[in-house]
């Protein structure tokens, strides 16, 4: 498990420019691209610019960025 604060951001965009992934980066400069694969990851997707505080599992790095399974969140 691991616990972050920081603001939602979109890292990656379709061709018309709509946000497609979006990534926790944290105060001391770190992202977490996070798992939309779950409610959770699903509900912080639409919460772009959003000051908030994750715990959550671990993953692989996907395009230099640790993949984070949101477990639980709370706007900060």
């Amino acid at each position: 498990m691991i616990s972050a604060t920081g603001i939602i951001i979109p890292v990656a965009w379709d061709e018309n420019g709509n946000p497609q992934a979006f990534a926790i980066s944290t105060y001391d400069e770190i992202e977490y691209l996070i798992d939309g694969r779950n409610e959770a990851g699903q509900e912080l997707m639409r919460m772009d610019q959003q000051k908030i505080h994750i715990n959550g599992r671990l993953g692989p790095t996907v395009n230099s960025r640790r993949l984070i399974t949101v477990i639980r969140y709370e706007r900060d």
